[in-house]
């Protein structure tokens, strides 16, 4: 097999970003998964809540901001390069107060999100079906966020992964990495069932499976897996446009065909994929409550995906702090659709030297994770 500049381990929409950007600016790149690329990112709602996640000030908000507005050229250039279409849906997004419990942390959150953006709109019960005419006027509040829209996770996954190849990333589904390569602290590459795949640069984006692939490293990364069941329904009368997502976490996301996607719960420390009735049944339980109308409707189809998770939220990204040659991306947890395109990009430009964007992502360095004593100078 052939030698390459770089190899990314991990297919999903981060690992196929990262590759498809290193690709256009000529360099060779191959990307391994263990499985079908795209499997854990096409299980996501496909929601751009750039707003929708932040309450106070973080250093990843400017960040989704600015990733929420390069989809529109994204779904272009994508379906340039793939022909795949990523369905980018431009209803904005309602964040909603269920209960009088929810409303004073639903208000702190407007008044954070209005003083940066006065498009960000609060709306009072009997306000709300007048913006969402299917959803309940009782609910105690809602923020209205309308530049936070959405797109097909499964479509972005696929046109992803086949720009990449377009673009000359040499892919390799269903070949896990088994062992990275490292001789005096420099990284040579990965062991495959194909054999040794040399390569000058290596970039874990494995998701909730980075950490296992860094046990011989002397790096402990504590990201973890934590997986989320969803359900879709599809209702035969008049379907909701806006996506609507509850301050306790159940989300709705209007797809086409009247399709509406219901998630999602949270089991951390699991790779376990089997989809609970108990989880099934508190999802439509909080949906209906906001969306009446579901329980017209009929259940299509119920899943599970693994979302990475950091231990202090944040995505990891950066180089290894002990190992030359070797990168870390992952912990987006439930921002990698959202994160996917500036993802790909800001990796592009740090791995070319940028400083300037080194600085903005310093934040997410792994070595963040260090002891005092791991990271004092020899």
């Amino acid at each position: 097999m052939n030698k390459y500049e770089y190899i990314l381990i991990g297919g999903g929409v981060i690992g196929c970003s990262i590759a498809y950007r290193l690709a256009k600016a000529g360099h060779s790149v191959a990307l391994f998964d263990s499985g079908a690329a795209g499997k854990a990112s096409m299980a996501a709602g496909g929601m751009l809540g750039a707003q929708n996640e932040f309450e106070c000030e973080n250093p990843l908000m400017e960040i989704a901001l600015e990733s929420r507005d390069l989809f529109p050229d994204l779904r272009d250039e994508l379906f340039e390069e793939s022909g795949v279409d990523i369905e980018l849906r431009k209803a904005g997004l309602l964040k909603v107060a269920a209960s009088e419990e929810d409303r004073d942390a639903l208000a702190h959150q407007y008044r954070f999100l209005s003083e940066k953006d006065p498009t960000v709109s609060w709306l009072e019960p009997e306000e709300i079906p007048k913006i969402e005419s299917q959803l309940t006027g009782h609910t105690a509040g809602a923020i209205y966020l309308e530049k936070d829209n959405q797109i097909k996770a499964p479509l972005l996954a696929l046109a992803l992964l086949r720009s990449a190849a377009n673009a000359g990333v040499h892919v390799y589904e269903h070949t896990a990495v088994q062992k990275l390569l490292i001789k005096n602290g420099q990284v040579l590459g990965v062991q495959t069932k194909l054999g040794d795949v040399c390569a000058n640069r290596v970039i874990n984006a494995a998701g909730a499976w980075s950490s296992s692939l860094l046990s011989d490293t002397g790096f402990s990364l504590p990201v973890i897996p934590v997986k989320g069941e969803c359900v879709s329904v599809k209702l035969t009368e008049e379907a909701p446009v806006k996506t609507v997502f509850a301050v306790d976490g159940c989300y709705i996301v209007p797809k086409r065909n009247n399709e509406m996607l219901i998630g999602a719960t949270s089991t951390p420390n699991t790779f376990d994929p089997s989809v609970t009735a108990g989880g099934i049944r508190s999802l439509l339980n909080r949906a209906a409550r906001l969306l009446p109308v579901l329980d017209t409707g009929m259940i299509e189809r119920t899943w599970s995906g693994v979302r990475p998770q950091a231990a202090d939220h944040l995505p990891v990204i950066g180089a290894h702090p002990f190992i030359d040659g070797l990168y870390i991306c992952t912990g987006h947890y439930r921002n990698g659709i959202l994160l996917s395109p500036a993802t790909g990009l800001l990796m592009e430009k740090y791995l070319s030297g940028c400083s300037r964007t080194a600085a903005r992502l310093a934040p997410f360095s792994p070595a963040r994770f260090l002891s005092q004593k791991e990271a004092a100078p020899v």
